[in-house]
């Protein structure tokens, strides 16, 4: 098995960072997912739900901080970007703490080649920020209660809704 992508979303939804290299720690990936587009009520906008998203690039300006093609995040222009392809009334929202505010469920996503194979779906489709080759079909199912390392980075790995 070996680490076949790395991967950074600075914001949340939209198209990510693929990464030679990168700092692995208890808060997942320096820079990952620190922006949200949320409805007025507070409901964050998925790619699941308003797939545009995905037609937007996000990433990290020289100064580490997220922007959406290349505008910083907290500028009119961002903004309106993501308005045109959510809702008119949609805000930007950062967040750079731990926990369901920040990440779905874990502040580190692993997606393995041969569960990808078994969905049989776009891997990017996850958005996983690591992506492990060299595994046999859903062997993953059997790793709950296990530890992955990654370089000097222990990731524990645990049962996710119901799986």
């Amino acid at each position: 098995m070996r680490v076949a992508e790395l991967w950074r979303y600075p914001v949340k939804s939209l198209r990510g960072e693929s990464l030679a290299e990168t700092l692995i720690t208890a808060e997942g990936i320096e820079g990952d997912r620190l922006v949200h587009a949320r409805r007025s009520s507070g409901r964050v906008f998925t790619a699941r739900t308003h797939s545009k998203l995905l037609g937007l690039q996000g990433g990290l300006d020289a100064d580490g901080m997220p922007t959406i093609d290349g505008v910083r995040w907290d500028e009119p222009a961002a903004l309106a970007a993501v308005r045109a392809v959510t809702q008119v009334d949609a805000e930007l929202v950062y967040y750079d703490g731990t926990g369901p505010e920040r990440f779905d469920v874990l502040p580190l996503s692993v997606a393995t080649d041969g569960g990808v194979a078994a969905v049989g779906v776009d891997g990017r489709r996850f958005r996983a920020n690591v992506y492990l080759d060299g595994v046999e079909g859903l062997a993953e199912r059997k790793w709950v209660g296990l530890a992955l390392r990654l370089g000097e980075a222990v990731v524990g790995v645990r049962q996710v809704r119901g799986r």
